[in-house]
């Protein structure tokens, strides 16, 4: 039986392919025997067939799947043919493309039976929807969701590792609410660039710039940065704003900043798989060894992957810093 007497036979006096081949949704019909006997336009440029491809072939054979996932299909397609409604839920199908490519497409239907005169179910009909856009949005805000929760996480690990460190490291309540606050609005700063930028990683120079001047001002002239716009990892991006931070912090406490005539030089490189960067602080003769562990102390040894000098020199003091370049957000520093 070709396809128009089959839609006739299905549809009586109602023009059923005139309707169905204007309506936007993809929509087939199948035999007993699981064979195409009409599929609409929106079914076949939704599948990216022709009808001459599929007429009266079996469903399996123009769409094959694997054993386990063909199995329950064909179950749902059998059971209504005994009168029953079937859907099937985010079901995927390999698309072949006119370039050749298989595409992978996220389906889901509802199949009703179709009855004749005698109530006899003959026919299975489909409407079909492409849910593919869909189902990636969803992957994808569930990946956000994901990840928001692990910055969360994070986030409240680095503010109670700051806290306890503060605390241990202050000389008084006063100096650990001062120095705690402030180190919590370096942490909003680096998370509120990071969030402007998409969560890329930020560049050295402008976490340096940010750094500084939220300690100095806008366009503070005591400070020179030199090196190459290196960009930073996430992770590598909040740990170098809170080390910068704390050298910037003690150099305004103890160092170049706490005088009129200091100044302040940062220079690095990248070599091969290291970041090397030297922080000089000039004008400021006459630094003493720190007599106690303080914070910036305590926090170089939470990377234990950094390596670390510190020089007193005749003018101020130089501090030498080598970065690996760690292949995970999960390392301990990474650039």
């Amino acid at each position: 039986m070709d396809q128009d007497s089959q839609t006739q036979e299905i549809t009586g006096d109602l023009s059923f392919r005139e309707v169905a081949d204007r309506w936007t949704v993809p929509l087939m019909v199948l035999d007993r025997d699981l064979c195409f006997v009409y599929a609409n336009k929106a079914y076949l440029t939704a599948t990216n067939t022709e009808w001459a491809s599929i007429r009266q072939k079996y469903i399996f054979e123009i769409f094959p799947d694997v054993e386990e996932r063909q199995d329950p299909v064909e179950a749902k397609f059998r059971r209504v043919f005994e009168g029953v409604q079937t859907r099937l839920e985010a079901q995927p199908y390999d698309l072949k493309q006119p370039d050749g490519t298989v595409q992978t497409r996220m389906w889901q239907a509802v199949q009703d039976p179709y009855r004749n005169d005698d109530g006899v179910v003959t026919h299975m009909i489909q409407r079909a929807e492409d849910i593919t856009a869909q189902m990636e949005l969803q992957r994808q805000n569930d990946f956000m969701q994901n990840e928001l929760a692990h910055r969360i996480r994070n986030m409240f690990s680095v503010i109670m590792a700051t806290s306890r460190i503060s605390g241990e490291s202050a000389e008084s309540v006063d100096t650990f609410v001062d120095d705690f606050n402030e180190r919590l609005v370096s942490m909003s700063r680096v998370y509120s660039n990071l969030t402007r930028n998409d969560w890329t990683g930020l560049s050295l120079r402008k976490i340096m710039i940010e750094e500084l001047d939220g300690m100095l001002g806008r366009g503070s002239e005591r400070y020179t940065l030199k090196g190459s716009d290196t960009i930073l990892s996430v992770k590598g991006s909040k740990d170098a704003a809170l080390i910068v931070h704390e050298l910037a912090a003690n150099a305004r406490k103890f160092g170049c900043f706490s005088t009129p005539t200091g100044h302040l030089t940062v220079e690095w490189t990248l070599k091969g798989d290291t970041l090397y960067v030297t922080w000089t602080e000039t004008g400021v003769p006459g630094i003493q060894p720190p007599k106690r562990v303080g914070f910036g102390t305590r926090l170089f040894d939470m990377f234990p992957k950094l390596v670390s000098t510190r020089t007193i020199t005749e003018d101020g003091l130089q501090i030498t810093v080598e970065a690996p370049l760690l292949k995970t957000e999960f390392d301990s520093f990474v650039v």
